[in-house]
């Protein structure tokens, strides 16, 4: 499995703003970021899913990776813009 890191860069002020409200920023964005992927793999299973269906086609692609990296590789979706 491959794994996606990201830096984000703030100031010092947005820091010291963010200790104020939250406890572990690292945490808060992992979680943040963790649940809206979560949230678009679920719709990307469920769009590719009712195309498969509609066309009367077989879902040969099994895990949610595979159904993400069908539905780009098929038209279903794309990246946004």
């Amino acid at each position: 499995m491959i794994h996606t890191s990201y830096t984000v860069g703030i100031t010092t002020g947005e820091y010291k703003a963010l200790q104020h409200v939250m406890v572990d920023q690292n945490e808060w964005v992992n979680v943040s970021l963790k649940n809206r992927a979560r949230k678009a793999s679920d719709q990307i299973v469920n769009l590719y899913t009712n195309y498969k269906i509609n066309k009367s086609e077989a879902i040969t692609a099994v895990g949610t990776t595979a159904i993400i990296e069908a539905a780009y590789a098929e038209g279903v979706i794309g990246i946004a813009t």
